[in-house]
Order: C-alpha cells, then structure tokens, then sequence
C-alpha cells in the first residue's frame, strides 16, 4: 500500500484545487517525493492537509485557533471560500486493508458554517471507522506517520508514560487499543444500565405481586368464559346447523318441486291444448246424416229392386197356374180396392215422411248444438284451469314475499295513494330477456327491491309512515334527485370485445322518465357471457356480471359461485308485485269464468236431451214410416199380382210364351241389380259403423282429456300449495336464523357467518335443553366472581411486560458485561505479547541506528515497572486513547486488582566517547540524531505504508544529513517517504520534486520535478522544470 495521489481544494492557503501525485514503487523500492520552498511558501500545510484527512481534530496542531482558520479566507484578488476539501488515495492492490477494494479514498471536508462530514470511497462514515481502517494500515496519526521538528524533540523530553505511549501506537497495537477503549466505554455504560435496571426492577416487583393475584381472579374468570363461549358455540352453532340442514332439505324439495311443476304444467298445458284442438274441430254430423240419407236411398232401391223380383216371380208362378178358371171380374174389383187402399198408403207415408224430415233436421241441429256446446265448454274449462293456476301463483308469491322481509315495501305500495307519487319497485319498472335475467337481477343487486317516488317530498312522508307504524325499513330513490351515471369511453371501446353482451342498463326495458334511476343502479356496468372472457378483457378495467351472475369489480374483488334456489322472488318482471288490483281482476275472471262453466254445463245437459228426445223421435217415425212402406209394399204387390193375373187371361198362348220368357231375363235382371244394391248398401254401413266408432273414440278421447286435465290440474295445484310451504317455512327459518344472528352479536361479540364456518355436531332437543341450563349457570358463575377493571388487566400487563423487559435486560447487560470483561482480557494479552515483540526488535533496531548516526556509541530502551490498580489503569487508557480526562469518572470500581505492569520507557544512550546519565544533557544535534534513530528503528521495524517528515534534518550537518538520507533510502523499501525540506543533499536523495510558491495573492501554487526523467542532481545540479530552477525554488 502507498499514498498514491492527495488532493486539496480550499485547505488553508491551497484556494483552487491542488493535486499531488505520488510516483508507485518500483523495483522493490517506494518512492522518496520532496516538497521543497522557500519559507512561508505553504509547503508545511500540505502536512497539515494529510494530518487533517487522517481525523486530526486540534486545531491548534494544524497551526490554528478555531476551525475555520483551515478554510482558505480570501485575497486580494480572490475572495473567501465556504469549504475545505482533502482527500487521500491508497493504492491497496496488496490486499493491506482487508476490504476488497484496490483503491481507498479517504476524503474530509469543513463548511464554513461548522459541518464536517467524512467519506471513505464516497460513502459517508464516522470518524472512528477512519481510524479503525488506519489503524488496519499501520498508520500513526500521534506518533511516527507524521514527523514533525516538535515530535522530534518531544520524543526526548516526554515523560517515560508518554515516551511508552509512543512506541505502543509503534508497535502496531492501535487497532487493539481503540477497540479495547470502545470494549471499555461499552463496560462502564453497561455497569451503569445494570445498575439503573436493578433499581427500577425493585420498584416493579411489589406492585406485580399484587397484580398477579388479580391475574388469578381474573384466569378463573377467563377459564369461566372460555367454558360459556364453548357451550355458546356447541348450542348456537348446533342451532344454526339444525336450521341449515333444513333449509337446505327444503330447498333441495322446493328445486323437485320447481322441476316437478314445469313437467306437470307442461303435461296440463298440453292437454289443454289438445282439448282446445278437438273442440275447434267442425261437427260431422253432416256427413253422419248424409251417410244415412245415403244409406236410406240405397235401401230403398233394394226394397224396390227386391219388390220388382216378387212381382216377376209373381207372373211367373201365375203364368204356370191354372188361372182361367178364375173370374176376370172379381179380379178387377178387388184391383181397384187394392188401388184406393195404395193411396192411402202414400198419404199416409208422406205425413211420416214430413215428419221424420223436420225430425233429422232438429236433431241436427241439436246434435250441432250440443258439439257447440262441449267445444265451448272445454275452452272455458281450459280457461279456468290457467286462471286457476295463475291465481294460486300470485297468491303463493305474496305469501312468501310477506314473510321475506319486504313488509316495509308491501305497506308503502298498499298506501301509496295517501302518500304520494309512488312508481313502484325497481324490478317492477324493467322488463328484461330470460337469458340476461340472472346476470342483471344479480348487477342491480340490492336496489332491486328499492322504490322510485317522485321526490324526496314522497320519500320522506313514506319514510315517517312506516316509522308511525313501525312496519321496518325501506330504499327510496326520489326520480327529481337521482342521477345518471355517465359511461366512459374506456368503458364503451369494451363494448367490442369478444363475449361481452353489452351494458346492463341498455339490456332493460323501461319508461324512458325512469332513465336516471336504471342509470343511477346500473352505472357503467357490463354484462359478459363468463369469467373467461372477463379474465381476458381485464379483471378491474370495468364493474363486468356474467350470464351465471359472477361479478368483477373494478377494485378487483371477485364474487361468484353456484346460486341455489332463489329466496326472494323479487325480479325484473315488468309488472306490479304487490299489487291487489291484478289479483281481483284475476278473482273476479276467475268468478266469471266458472259461472259461464256452469252455464255451459248446464246448456250442454240441456242440449243433449232435447238431441236424445230428437233422436227418439225420429226413432219412432222411422218405425212407422217402416211398417206403412211395408204395408204399402204388401198392398202394392198384392195389386200388382192381380192386375199381371188380369193382363196373363187376356193374353193369347204365343204372347204367353214370349212374355214369359221376357219376366224370366227380367227376373235375372233384377236379381243381379238386387246384388249391386246389397253391396253398396254393405260399404255404405261399413262406413257408417266406422264413423259412429270413431266419434265414440273422439267422444271417449275428449272425456279422458277432461278428467285428466281435472287430475293434473290438482297435482299442479298439489305442487305450487307444498312448494308454497316450503317457501313460507325457508322465510321462517331465515327469521329464525336473523333472530338467532342477532342474538349471537349481542351474546358473543360474534357474527354468525364467523361462527357458521366451523361444523357443530347437531344436538338433540334434551342436549340443547341441558346446554341452555349450563349457559345460565356459567352466566351465574361470572356475576358471583364479578368484573376486573379493564385498567388493572392493563396495568398487570404493562407491569408484568416492563418486568419480563427489564428482567431480560439485566440477564442480557450480566451476559454483555461477562463478554465485554473477556474481550478486554483478550485484547490486553495480545497487546502485551505484539508490545513485548516489537519493544525488542525497536530496541535492537534502536542501538544499530544510533551506532550509524553517531559512528558509534550505544543507545538503550528501558522498560519501567509498576504496580497500578487495574481499573485506574483502563481509565487511563481510555483517557489517553481518546484524548480526554472525562473517561476517568466513566469507569466505576468493581473490582481492584493489583498487578506489575509496564508504566513507561526511558532512553540511555552514550554518543562515541561520552558516557552520559541523562539525556537531556545532549547537545541539540544529538538529541535530532538520537529522535531519528528511535524513529528509524520505529519504521524499520512496523513500517507505516507512508511516513510525512516535516524538516527533521533541519538541525543536521551536511555529513550526518548524508547519514539520515542513507538511512531514508535503506527504509524506501519499506515505506514510502514524503519530506519537507530545504536541504539539498536531501533534495538528491528524492525520486521527485514538489516545489511550492506562493505570489502576491496569498494562495499556494505546486511545481513537481520528475527526477527520473530529468536525471540524477548529482549530473546536473540545476535544472529547469517548468521554467523554475531547482536553486530558486530550494
């Protein structure tokens, strides 16, 4: 390590920034720089500068009165500066200081205004760390780094405790000492602290005494608490669990029943449809009657056909009798008998045929009406069961809502016309899509079941009302005070993105008046159809609710899971909740159409008798029109007989033969067409037994419809009557469970929520009587122990907490004082074995030195025993170490122990032919030879990586001048050298030159001189550098 560059701006007479740069060692060698000029030139204050760096705090060592005296105070030409500024650098490439840098800055500066602050590498650092990190290095800043003219006679005239002092810090145990000197301070501060703890320790302790025993009140209290809040949580949380079970039992059957409904209201509405379906369907009477009068036709055709055949057959059985013999005339009259009683046959036929005509008609149209009739009392009885159903929906919905809280809105809305302006519920002001319900319900959240009023006027007489009645609590959104939210632009460039829906409040329909209140619920809220993609927009660029009803908000909170059967009906439905007028239109619908039901029951009975009556009717005069054609047919035949006998007696044989032959292929004829006829007439009943069956299926399908309609109607009604109980018992329960919340804040300080997260095992109604009875006796058990003042549980805490510190304190003070003993120990046995080391190396040294110096003589160290208590001793040390006399009443006695120790060192030295007792009666040029052997043997022996000399040849011959440098040039390799001289043989003996002048202005200029580059002096004993010659500037 060596002084590579010092630097100074400010210092004394140094005004602009000055810089020294040190030559590096060479050849195993450091250099020897010489700072030479002439007197008052301000050569010595660059001693002064390396003094100050190196933490030198006497001003009046620096040559000054007070600390501003060092900072540079104005010229003529140049005026005063505010602050001072040196700096040292090492070269630590060696590794000398153990810190892993190659180079070590030291730098020190003064404000006019008294500040100081110190660096080492730019970072700031105290004082003491500056001597600890030279005391590393080997430096001296009292002793033999620094040699001035004044250590060098000092050195002798010193007393044996200072001189011993000097080669203390020489022989390399400064570290040791200041450490040692911190070690002792620590001491003494920790011997005080113990004793100011035990004092305070014995004042703290009768007081905790008495404390403690509150303590024990108070831990048998605590015990008693603790065993209530367990018997509190087993019994409310067996409670609360008891309910939740069943709850959820009853929302798992609500969600059956919810399921159970939609089939068997879809299965109802599909009957219903059907029914609907076969009622608007047209009556086929008609072509049942037209079936008939077809059927008839064809009968009568037969009959016809049938009567011709007789009549043929007839002729031909006469044709073969013997019929001459007859008499013509009786055959004529008996023709003409038959012929009138015909007549009257065909009158009497046409009478009943009349009849059975305007028959048919009214049964059809009886058979009309009663189609008529059925079809339309099937609709009216579709009609009812909706009605029915619809108005056992409303009633189950306002049951439930009265037992759900909202009595407080019920009561306004039902006496909103002696109220005010009231508009009515949030969520019956919008109407919204299925698909967007859950998400928008869940993003309007609790404003859903808030009431919009015209003004605050309304809301505040509302408000007073239910006060007055003390009907509970209710949300009012006065229209002329609420407004809009405006929706940013941030917000509506979102708007593109993938999988968002758009705005909450553009998915709602309403009256546009009411835009400020859906403005003022829904803000700038977006619906997105997942978390995916309000995860991909950004979780907190905007308030964003999914399809499923999760939420994001902006300051990131995520709210969301599975939703279970939805408690409160409450939803954006577009239609008055509460509402009594709707439910008596729906009563009274329901009244009219179940009298008109009636009625057609009713006309329907009616019209099917006057049909059935119709039908007999016809019945009998189809019975007789039957017998009087059959009559007539007989009469008819009868007639025809006679009258075929009449023309066959008046034939002649050959028209007999032909006629005969001609009634046989007429007989054929006719019988073939009787065959047609009895087909058409079998196709033609076919189909009307077909039709008659599937009228009856029609018939039969209608009533199967009807009383399953009947049926499912009662099972829908069945569901909505268990589901509405189950919904009443879920409001009760919730009561229950708020009454039970309540009671839990006011008995535990405790929220049921906090409560519910842990499991209770459910109790049995005899256990949780037996839990109730031990919360009334814990309860008991704490009156009789009574309360503890707040206060006095602080006080012991406090107490008990100052006395565990303290106690700690003194263990940790007894463990400090036993480590800092140890540690002083230690340290004064490796500064006595390092001090015994090198005082007999210095000693050696010393006597060779002189012996050069002197050409002979001898010189000796001696060492002075004494006996010293140990504790005055380390005071002493310490005073001496820090340059104060305080620290003698820092230590105070523990223990007084008596030791010989070394108390100081004196100088016997006899110069060549004298034999001298004391020193002092050496000449003046002995005594400089006999300082600067002492130092050389110093340096020789713990070598300080620079040594400063500040003209300590001054009082030299020539001759022994040659000595000291000879000596100077052996130590280079050891250390580097800078002297302030004026002494030429000096000037040669150096690697550079530093010379200083200083002008009419007062401030110190630097001229340096390579000796290296300019040759030897011994060449050339004057040389021009930089204009300057070496004569002049010495």
């Amino acid at each position: 390590m060596y002084l590579k560059r010092l630097e100074i701006q400010g210092f004394k007479s140094f005004a602009t920034k000055t810089v020294l740069d040190f030559l590096p060692p060479q050849n195993g060698r450091f250099s020897i720089t010489a700072v030479v000029g002439p007197n008052g030139s301000g050569k010595s204050n660059v001693v002064d500068a390396l003094r100050w760096v190196m933490g030198e705090q006497s001003i009046k060592t620096l040559r000054g009165k007070k600390s501003e005296d060092i900072i540079f105070g104005g010229s003529e030409s140049k005026g005063q500066l505010g602050a001072c500024e040196v700096s040292m650098i090492l070269d630590n490439s060696d590794d000398r200081v153990q810190i892993d840098l190659p180079e070590i800055v030291i730098t020190r500066r003064l404000y006019r205004s008294g500040e100081g602050e110190y660096t080492i590498n730019n970072n700031p650092v105290r004082l003491l760390d500056i001597h600890l990190l030279l005391a590393k290095a080997q430096f001296g800043q009292h002793s033999y780094s620094i040699v001035g003219q004044g250590t060098i006679d000092r050195l002798l005239v010193v007393s044996p405790a200072e001189r011993k002092d000097f080669l203390d810090e020489a022989s390399g145990i400064k570290e040791h000492q200041i450490k040692q000197h911190q070690a002792n301070l620590k001491l003494a501060r920790t011997a005080e602290n113990m004793s100011q703890v035990d004092v305070l320790l014995k004042e703290v302790e009768p007081r905790l005494r008495m404390l403690s025993k509150q303590v024990r009140k108070l831990e048998q209290r605590q015990e008693v608490e603790i065993n209530l809040r367990e018997t509190q949580e087993k019994y409310y949380g067996s409670l609360y669990g008891s309910n939740k079970k069943e709850m959820d039992r009853l929302e798992l059957e609500v969600n059956n029943l919810d399921a159970q409904y939609k089939i068997t209201f879809k299965e109802l509405e599909d009957t219903q449809l059907e029914l609907s379906e076969l009622a608007r369907s047209e009556s086929r009477q008609e072509v049942f009657v037209k079936l008939q009068e077809k059927y008839q036709a064809v009968i009568k055709i037969k009959n016809e056909w049938e009567r011709q055949l007789a009549v043929i057959s007839g002729k031909i059985q006469n044709a073969y009798s013997d019929l001459g013999k007859q008499n013509i005339g009786w055959l004529e009259k008996k023709v003409d008998e038959l012929k009138m009683v015909g007549e009257q046959f065909v009158q009497e036929q046409n009478k009943l045929e009349n009849e059975l005509a305007k028959a048919e008609k009214l049964l059809i149209e009886n058979n009309t009406n009663v189609a008529e009739l059925s079809r339309d009392k099937t609709q009216a009885a579709v009609r009812l069961s909706q009605l029915q159903v619809k108005q056992y929906e409303q009633k189950s919905e306002r049951q439930y809502l009265e037992f759900s809280g909202l009595t407080a809105v019920k009561a306004v809305l039902e006496n909103k016309n002696r109220l005010g302006k009231v508009h009515g519920l949030v969520a019956e002001l919008g109407e919204v899509e299925n698909d967007y319900r859950t998400a928008l319900e869940v993003a309007a959240g609790q404003h859903l079941s808030s009431l919009v009023v015209a003004d605050e006027g309304v809301a505040r007489a509302a408000i007073e009302f239910l006060r007055e009645q003390k009907m509970g609590v209710a949300t009012f959104l006065p229209n002329n005070k609420i407004f809009g939210r405006d929706v940013g632009s941030d917000i509506r460039a979102l708007l593109n993105e993938d999988g968002v829906i758009g705005l909450a409040i553009d998915l709602v329909k309403f009256d546009e008046k009411f835009r400020n209140i859906f403005s003022f619920v829904f803000g700038d809220t977006v619906i997105v159809k997942s978390l995916a993609v309000a995860q991909s927009i950004g979780i907190g660029r905007a308030r964003m609710v999914t399809l499923d009803g999760d939420v994001a908000e902006r300051r990131g909170v995520m709210k969301g899971g599975w939703r279970g059967q939805k408690r409160m009906h409450l939803s954006f439905s577009g239609r008055t909740i509460f509402s009594d007028g709707e439910g008596q239109n729906y009563q009274e619908e329901l009244i009219r159409q179940e009298s008109s039901f009636k009625d057609f029951e009713m006309k329907l009975d009616q019209a099917k008798t006057s049909a059935l009556l119709a039908q007999m009717s016809k019945e009998q005069l189809l019975g007789k029109l039957e017998s009087v054609q059959a009559d007539q047919k007989k009469n008819q035949d009868e007639m025809s007989g006679m009258e075929r006998e009449l023309n066959f007696l008046q034939m002649s044989p050959e028209e007999y033969g032909v006629h005969l032959t001609e009634l046989e292929k007429e007989k054929e004829k006719i019988k073939l067409e009787i065959v047609g006829t009895e087909s058409e007439s079998d196709k033609i009943a076919l189909e009307i037994k077909q039709f008659n069956d599937s009228e009856e299926i029609k018939k039969q399908r209608v009533f199967g419809l009807q009383e399953s309609m009947q049926k499912k109607q009662l099972e829908v009604n069945g569901i909505l009557s268990t589901r509405n109980e189950h919904k009443i018992s879920l409001a009760k329960l919730e009561t229950k469970n708020e009454d039970l919340s309540n009671e839990v804040s006011g008995e535990m300080s405790v929220s049921l929520a906090a409560l519910a997260e842990r499991a209770y095992m459910i109790l049995s109604q005899s256990e949780l009587e037996i839990a109730a009875a031990d919360i009334q006796k814990l309860k008991y058990q704490l009156s009789l122990i009574g309360g503890i003042d707040d206060d006095v549980i602080k006080e012991y805490e406090t107490t008990k907490e100052r006395y565990d510190f303290l106690s700690n304190q003194l263990k940790d003070l007894t463990t400090a004082t036993d480590d800092l003993s140890k540690m002083i120990d230690e340290l004064a046995e490796i500064m006595k074995k390092k001090r015994s080391t090198a005082f007999k190396q210095i000693r050696k040294e010393f006597d060779r030195y002189f012996k050069i110096l002197f050409n002979g003589g001898s010189a000796q160290l001696e060492e002075i025993y004494g006996e010293k208590e140990e504790d005055e001793l380390l005071a002493e040390e310490m005073a001496m170490a820090e340059g104060v006399t305080e620290a003698l009443e820092a230590i105070k006695p523990v223990t007084k122990k008596r030791d010989k120790i070394l108390t100081g060192i004196d100088i016997a030295v006899n110069p060549p032919g004298k034999k001298i007792k004391n020193i002092s009666s050496l000449s003046g040029g002995e005594r400089t030879l006999t300082s600067i052997a002492l130092i050389c043997a110093i340096l020789n022996c713990n070598p300080s990586p620079f040594v400063v000399m500040d003209e300590v040849e001054a009082a030299l011959d020539e001759t022994n001048t040659l000595r000291f440098a000879n000596i100077m040039s052996e130590l280079a390799t050891k250390s580097q050298f800078i002297i302030i001289t004026h002494n030429r043989v000096t000037m040669h003996s150096a690697d550079a030159l530093y010379g200083v002048t200083m002008g009419g202005e007062g401030i110190s200029k630097l001229l340096s001189v390579n000796i290296g580059e300019v040759g030897r002096y011994e060449d050339k004993p004057k040389t021009e550098v930089n204009g300057a010659d070496i004569d002049k500037i010495s």
